[in-house]
């Protein structure tokens, strides 16, 4: 290390430092995916819990919304899809999907009722 600066130093100790353990840590180790698909578009807001646990609610216009989350440790994640029908269009439907690590951990199709432009807030079960 003669002839070194003291940043090249510093960043070459950094390095050494790193082991592969300490990089696997750093990687998250569950993926959570969570879908919505609506059968026509329209105007939907979701919630779900984050990687903090904290509640966040999105909004997005069209037939198709997903997120993915990465967790360190497993928890419940939770999930539900609000739905705008102001044309009250029949026979509609939305599909709510939650994969872990890619594997289907919980899907649900719901028909929505044509009498109603508001449904009310519909959670993944």
């Amino acid at each position: 290390m003669i002839g070194m600066s003291p940043l090249k130093i510093a960043l070459q100790q950094f390095i050494n430092g790193i082991t592969k353990k300490n990089l696997i840590d750093l990687l998250p180790a569950i993926t959570v995916e969570l879908q919505v698909e609506v059968s026509f578009a329209t105007f939907c807001q979701i919630s779900y819990t984050n990687e903090e646990g904290n509640y966040c609610i999105r909004e997005f216009t069209g037939k198709t919304w997903s997120k993915k989350l990465f967790l360190t440790q497993e928890r419940e994640i939770q999930f539900s899809v609000f739905v705008n029908n102001h044309l009250l269009l029949k026979d509609q439907t939305i599909v709510m999907t939650k994969l872990v690590d890619d594997k289907i951990v919980g899907q649900q199709k719901i028909q929505l009722d044509a009498k109603s432009t508001y449904s009310g807030w519909y959670k993944l079960k």
